[in-house]
């Protein structure tokens, strides 16, 4: 396989994991009061004892799970991907549920992208 076949198909593992894990603070804590930083914190807990991933690859995870709640502010690519799958995620979830302001230009921005009517 090749090298950028390898790295993309490693990068979509650790795009699951944080996305698995992205809330976990709030589900295991029933808290959702600065779930995100706290969640990166968890999330790092449950990675170094399971010791599925490298240095490197649990920062990856945890600094996406830390910034997925600042929707307003575009981060690194990779953070993106958590932050546009949890705006989908909250606006998809039940229609009959307002879009949160915060979550309203980015939700925009990925109908169009993406060809959602």
């Amino acid at each position: 396989m090749c090298i950028n076949c390898t790295k993309a198909l490693k990068n979509a593992e650790l795009a699951t994991m944080s996305g698995m894990l992205h809330d976990i603070y709030s589900y295991a804590k029933m808290d959702t009061k600065d779930h995100a930083h706290k969640g990166a914190t968890l999330a790092r807990e449950i990675l170094t004892s399971l010791q599925i991933t490298n240095d490197d690859e649990t920062k990856l995870i945890c600094d996406a799970i830390y910034n997925h709640s600042e929707k307003e502010v575009v981060h690194s690519g990779f953070n993106e991907v958590l932050i546009d799958a949890d705006v989908f995620q909250h606006c998809l979830y039940n229609p009959m549920f307002e879009i949160m302001a915060h979550e309203k230009n980015r939700y925009e921005k990925l109908k169009l992208e993406f060809g959602v009517a």
